[in-house]
């Protein structure tokens, strides 16, 4: 694979104190780069020599902002021509030359990366640049060069005789996008890899990824998964590193020493944390670590984007000579400074940019995560120094503010942009409007705008932000305001996201056993309203936690809960759920489960001889053939109410409350996992499933011959094959239902 090769700066025409091009041996983001002469002729120009005689396959260089040249060309060889010998030409080759935009477009703020794919060999590289770019800013009429990347092969002294052979004198060896053969690069080798990364972070990514490849070549993938995704995080935290280093240089310049040293104090601290944590993890050895020393700097940024642009060449140049340019707003990373609001983020937050700034406002809107979190901290950070003694509207508006950034970020998918949401979030409703006295009107708004977004995450697909989630609102919403908003037990559909629906369900039982129905927001009506929803939700889940939810409401309230129940009797306990209900009530009151039932001679009578015919008919289907297949069914079941599984009706003392899930998720043969939603549902209902409650329901249709459901583009080709059968799917279909209600009812009985 071509590596990045390194080089040294023999000479340049001219350059300006503090920009010579000895800057360009260091690939850094403080780099300053070089720059010409002020009032220079043309063309100027910078000569490499590279550690050795090397295959160049790319060349890139990142442009100024505003010194711009209009074009810049290309010469390699291996000897400059003041210094040949015998046996080695000295004239350098002509490789061709790109052109840089005038960079107008983006008000002089973005820089120009150009990656040119190239296949010439030589020891060393001139880089010749023409007259520059008129604009307002570039009033001394010069060009310079921020940084310069050569990435190629090295070879060996013996490999000279055949590039003469290989290179013909009228073919630009310049391509576009299509690397040489063996053309791959590692993107640790990219120039944008180390102007966005903080060097010291850099050197360990590294090092991280030689143990990665080690680890592939052992075979040991665990290990190198778990350095893959150290070498993802190192990233983030290596731009983040690199950015507060810019912002700190920055600082200096303007003789803002406090905000240098605030600066300086946030990467120590970060770098130390991180650091910690890698090693805790056995990912670092820190004695492996070299103490980089950071280079100088500027405060402008690597900006990249594809974006196709026109090469003009020489006739002798006619031949795929083309290049890539990368083109992008100002960097979050290297800027300092967040993109720009949009219009319609500027109208829908006039509040907070009135109140805190379009600079910071624009953080929390900000692509970048680390922005997001930082502008949330800084929010903070005023919200804690505010006086007392502020008027009443600045504070009101300074909340409502800080309250509509919240309720934006709780809905952020990164971990530490939630966090700072969260902590913005308590400090307002612990201590800023009880402490500041702004009253119940502006903890009811601050509940009702963050409420929803809050509650949403408990249903989150990452079981750390929904643990998060739901402890915060545990905590904050119990413990220290007493109060419930009444979205928490609003009634959902059967077909709402099971994830979301337990996780409502579960907050709701923990938080009725900490406060109870007496003004906390709970009522009698809205939990049993949402219980009762829930009874009906496809997730057993979420149907075993309301039949819990409501046994322990009437213990509190007995009978006014059965007003919002069916009537105890032989219809309702058909329904397994009401039956464990209405059994449930009556041990609390202390009566025999047998009583429930009107327990008169005649009626036990008449259970018996329904018992019997049961029997009768279970023996007679015990063997059932259908098109030559013979079924064969299960013994008649015996269930005890606490070792049951209400879905197949096996017994178990296993079967705890973690031993029935671990049950219905691994071996209960009655339910099955949906291969598109995972969601588990019961296998009776699974075509029903698939057409009507799953997340791609919108994939499947029903057969009109046998009523499954069959992925739509896989229907035509399901009715013509031998897996739609309408006679043996129409003869299993009835006969299992029969089964099963006759299965069920047994079950029933023999459990009273």
């Amino acid at each position: 694979m071509p590596r990045k090769i390194g080089f040294i700066v023999v000479n340049s025409s001219s350059h300006e104190d503090n920009f010579t091009a000895k800057e360009l041996m260091v690939h850094a983001p403080t780099v300053n780069g070089w720059r010409s002469n002020r009032l220079c002729s043309y063309p100027q120009h910078i000569t490499l020599q590279l550690v050795e005689r090397s295959r160049v396959r790319k060349l890139q260089l990142l442009a100024h902002q505003y010194l711009i040249p209009t074009k810049v060309e290309f010469h390699i060889g291996d000897s400059l021509p003041e210094a040949s010998t015998a046996g080695f030409p000295g004239q350098l080759r002509r490789l061709g030359y790109v052109s840089l935009s005038d960079n107008e477009k983006t008000g002089f703020k973005a820089r120009e990366l150009k990656s040119v794919h190239v296949d010439a060999i030589g020891t060393y590289l001139r880089i010749t640049f023409h007259k520059n770019h008129v604009n307002a800013y570039n009033h001394y009429s010069q060009v310079a060069l921020v940084a310069i990347n050569v990435l190629g092969d090295a070879l060996d002294g013996n490999a000279f005789n055949t590039i003469v052979s290989e290179l013909s004198p009228h073919l630009s060896p310049i391509t576009e996008h299509t690397p040489a053969a063996g053309g791959s690069f590692s993107p640790l080798d990219d120039l944008a890899f180390d102007m966005y990364q903080d060097p010291e972070v850099a050197h360990i990514i590294r090092l991280l990824d030689q143990k990665k490849q080690d680890m592939v070549r052992q075979e040991k993938y665990e290990q190198a998964k778990n350095l893959k995704q150290a070498i993802a995080d190192l990233q983030k935290v290596g731009e983040r590193l690199a950015r507060y280093d810019v912002e700190k240089r920055c600082a200096i310049e303007k003789e803002d020493y406090d905000l240098a040293k605030k600066k300086k104090e946030m990467m120590e601290e970060y770098r130390r944390s991180v650091y910690q944590q890698l090693e805790v993890h056995n990912l670092l050895d820190m004695t492996m670590v070299s103490h980089l020393p950071p280079p100088s700097n500027t405060c402008w940024t690597l900006q990249r984007k594809d974006q196709p642009v026109e090469v003009i060449q020489s006739p002798a140049e006619q031949h795929s000579p083309k290049t890539e340019i990368q083109r992008s707003p100002p960097s979050p990373e290297m800027s300092g400074e967040p993109e720009p609001l949009t219009e319609k983020a500027q109208r829908e937050a006039g509040l907070p940019i009135e109140v805190y700034g379009e600079n910071l406002v624009a953080g929390v809107y900000s692509k970048t995560w680390s922005y997001r979190e930082d502008a949330l901290l800084v929010v903070y950070r005023r919200l804690v120094e505010v006086s007392p003694s502020t008027p009443k509207e600045e504070l009101r508006n300074m909340i409502r503010a800080a309250v509509f950034l919240v309720k934006k970020s709780l809905l952020d998918k990164v971990s530490s942009v939630f966090q700072a949401s969260l902590k913005l979030l308590r400090l307002i409703l612990s201590q800023l409007i009880p402490g500041l006295g702004l009253g119940r009107t502006e903890m009811t708004h601050c509940l009702e705008q963050t409420w929803s977004n809050l509650l949403s995450r408990t249903g989150d697909s990452a079981g750390r932000l929904r643990a998060t989630a739901s402890a915060f609102i545990q905590v904050m919403m119990c413990g220290l305001l007493q109060m419930i908003p009444g979205e928490l037990v609003k009634p959902f559909k059967s077909n709402f996201p099971s994830r979301l629906a337990q996780s409502r369900a579960e907050l709701l039982e923990k938080l009725l056993a900490e406060l109870g129905t007496d003004n906390s927001g709970f009522t009698l009506d809205n939990v049993m309203t949402f219980c009762t929803a829930a009874l009906e939700h496809s997730a057993s889940t979420v149907r075993e936690l309301a039949v819990r939810i409501i046994l322990s409401m009437y213990q509190q309230h007995r009978g006014a809960v059965l007003s919002h129940l069916p009537p105890n009797d032989a219809t309702a306990r058909k329904n397994f759920l009401y039956k464990t209900l209405f059994d449930g009530f009556a041990k609390i009151d202390g009566k025999l489960v047998e009583t429930q039932k009107g327990g008169g001679e005649q009626e036990g009578q008449r259970e018996k001889e329904e018992i019997h015919s049961l029997q009768e008919q279970l023996a007679a289907l015990k063997e059932i053939t259908v098109g030559g297949a013979v079924i064969k069914l299960k013994s008649p079941l015996i269930m005890d109410t606490h070792l049951l599984c209400i879905f197949c009706g096996k017994k178990d003392e296993s079967f705890t409350e973690d031993g029935l899930d671990l049950h219905y998720w691994k071996h209960c043969p009655m339910l099955r996992r949906c291969d598109e939603c995972r969601q588990v549902v019961e296998i009776s209902s699974l075509t029903e499933h698939l057409l009507g409650e799953c997340e791609s329901r919108s994939r499947f249709s029903q057969c009109p011959r046998c009523s499954e459901a069959v992925a739509s583009e896989d229907l035509s080709r399901h009715v013509q094959g031998p897996a739609c059968n309408r006679e043996f799917c129409l003869t299993l279909s009835s006969h299992s239902a029969i089964l099963c209600l006759l299965e069920a009812l047994w079950s029933v009985y023999m459990w009273n």
